[in-house]
């Protein structure tokens, strides 16, 4: 019996080995209630850019705007035509994001949370019902064919931008020479 225990551990030890040694796979986590959206009322704007996100909609569609909330988190919305469909979270004030939150159906629900570990190869992206929200609020513009190639899922192009120099510091009122100048 000794013999079989010795290949039996063997063979275990080169299972565990096997199992180690196979590439990270990251998971999409669901939660049907939803998963908790942040409240940008109460956290400091610091961003907002314009991008393009997908190769569905024309130009640069996406609005991003980054928040910053008093403990330090950072996170990022993503709004096609007023429709957030997503959103990104650096919990710890300092890039890279740690996971995204995405509303794949859109019933205001962000029910599909993507870790954003080593190895995850699972992106974010501009989900479908976005994309036909748009074209309905545009029926001048005509949607692409089905057959459009479609790049792999992101929501990360750019860093978390820096948290404001002015952190701290009282705002200092405009000069009496820029008060004097007329409003646009």
């Amino acid at each position: 019996m000794p013999h079989a225990a010795r290949n039996l551990r063997v063979c275990c030890a080169v299972l565990l080995g096997w199992l180690s040694a196979a590439p990270a796979r990251g998971e999409i986590l669901i939660n049907h209630d939803g998963w908790r959206f942040p409240n940008v009322v109460t956290s400091a704007k610091e961003a907002i850019r314009i991008s393009d996100r997908t190769p569905l909609i024309p130009g640069k569609e996406t609005i991003t705007k980054g928040y910053r909330r008093a403990d330090g988190t950072h996170f990022m919305t993503y709004e096609i035509e007023g429709r957030v469909f997503g959103v990104e979270f650096d919990e710890d004030g300092k890039p890279p994001f740690e996971y995204s939150i995405l509303d794949t159906d859109g019933d205001g629900r962000f029910e599909s949370k993507i870790p954003h570990v080593k190895g995850n190869k699972d992106r974010a992206y501009v989900p479908q019902w976005v994309v036909d929200h748009y074209y309905a609020k545009h029926p001048e513009l005509q949607k692409p064919a089905a057959m459009v190639q479609v790049p792999a899922p992101s929501l990360r192009t750019e860093p978390p931008p820096p948290a404001a120099a002015t952190a701290g510091k009282k705002p200092q009122p405009p000069s009496p020479e820029a008060l004097k100048q007329p409003a646009p």
